[in-house]
């Protein structure tokens, strides 16, 4: 009987030690996760837990006291559900360590390249790097000038086929000319200098070609998950997901299965979301910035400037393209982003981002194209609700680009 009573009473520990330390684990990494203070944190919570656990087992000892069914009910059940999330992102996350492949949609720069030899349709397939277009030869042909193209999802080109992408069109606009598109969909200065680290130096390049979007390249970045950030786990990037595609599902109106668009064809976003991502892009603009725009622009002109002195450093030419987002060219577009963020027009200086990256580039002697004068004011250049080029503004930019370009390829 006393063995049982201790067997009882160790099997209530540890239910209520998983219990807490799971607790106390989502706890901090819903609040303070990817934060120095965190791991301390938790550390110091799941310390004091189990001083509570042994002082209340130890008063309990003392005073015989019988523990309460409801109690130890809620206990089990707890006691399970915490086993099960502990199983399932094991699961989640050995399946992804044995196969190579996650389940799930990550948040980090491998996780937003294409499958390498998979079809995405309209002529899009990923190569043997994870990169649009076709596979690069390592060394490169005699008499090609090479152009590493480095992008976010303008480069990948999401709403259209890949022939009408701008750099496809800029290879084709450009005889002698080698253009190898580098583009990751999310995207942005640190995952551009880590792609031209890892990837575009083995391949030769004469000139490494640079394309900004200003809509979110300062604002937004793909997460580095550190610590005790939830977005390490599986289980948090899936309820994440299944959110925001569940959320989107109400907003869309319903398309019947015959009629069902394949990666073309229909608009990307719906109204509702489109406008909320316009309407949050506008801070940029901004005459008094919101806080902590300013660290996000300085982070990003770090990352731009270590592109500049590695390409220096090397003797490979580089180059910027400043690419605008689709309020600075559309005033219906504009007009909406400023009234869902309440602001008035006076507070926008649309030509803010790119009078001080513009400046970035002339302090270093960096060759920069602006393509907002070339977009501004000319109708239907982006898709709808989808914030990228259709057609016509994928043609209208590799035009322009190709121009300018002859002249920094025969320099």
């Amino acid at each position: 009987m006393l063995s049982h009573n201790r067997l009882s009473a160790f099997a209530r520990f540890v239910r209520r030690l998983l219990v807490g330390f799971l607790f106390c684990y989502v706890a901090v990494a819903l609040s303070l996760g990817g934060a120095p203070a965190a791991r301390p944190v938790f550390h110091g919570l799941a310390v004091l837990w189990i001083l509570v656990l042994c002082v209340g087992s130890g008063l309990r000892a003392r005073r015989h006291t019988p523990p309460n069914r409801g109690i130890r009910t809620l206990e089990i059940v707890f006691a399970n559900v915490a086993l099960t999330v502990v199983l399932a992102e094991v699961a989640l996350q050995a399946f992804a360590a044995c196969t190579g492949r996650s389940l799930l949609f990550g948040n980090t720069l491998d996780d937003h390249r294409l499958v390498p030899g998979r079809d995405y349709g309209d002529g899009l397939r990923g190569n043997s790097r994870g990169y649009p277009g076709p596979d690069i030869a390592p060394v490169k042909p005699p008499g090609v000038y090479r152009i590493a193209a480095l992008g976010d999802s303008f480069a990948v080109g999401p709403a259209v086929p890949f022939a009408e992408n701008y750099l496809t069109l800029l290879q084709t606009a450009l005889p002698g000319v080698e253009v190898c598109n580098f583009g990751v969909s999310g995207a942005g200065p640190h995952e551009y200098l880590a792609v031209l680290q890892r990837d575009v130096w083995g391949i030769q390049p004469d000139l490494v070609l640079v394309s900004i979007f200003v809509g979110n390249d300062i604002t937004e970045t793909l997460p580095t998950p550190r610590g005790l950030d939830p977005r390490r786990h599986a289980l948090y990037v899936l309820g994440e997901r299944a959110w925001r595609l569940l959320r989107e599902g109400q907003r869309r109106p319903s398309v019947p299965p015959a009629a069902a668009p394949q990666r073309l064809g229909a608009p990307a976003l719906s109204v509702e979301t489109f406008r909320e991502i316009e309407a949050r892009r506008l801070a940029v603009c901004l005459t008094q910035a919101p806080p902590g725009l300013e660290k996000k622009w300085q982070q990003a002109l770090g990352y731009l400037n270590e592109i500049v002195r590695a390409c220096s450093a090397r003797r490979v030419k580089v180059a910027f393209v400043l690419i605008p987002d689709e309020f600075q060219v559309n005033g219906d577009v504009l007009a909406d982003a400023v009234g869902d963020a309440q602001v008035s027009r006076s507070d926008i200086d649309l030509e803010r981002p790119q009078r001080r990256l513009r400046a970035f580039c002339a302090e270093r002697g960096v060759p920069c194209l602006d393509l907002l004068d070339t977009l501004r004011g000319v109708p239907d250049t982006y898709a709808p609700h989808d914030t990228h080029w259709n057609v016509r503004g994928n043609r209208l930019a590799a035009a322009r680009l190709a121009e300018w370009l002859r002249g920094q390829v025969a320099r």
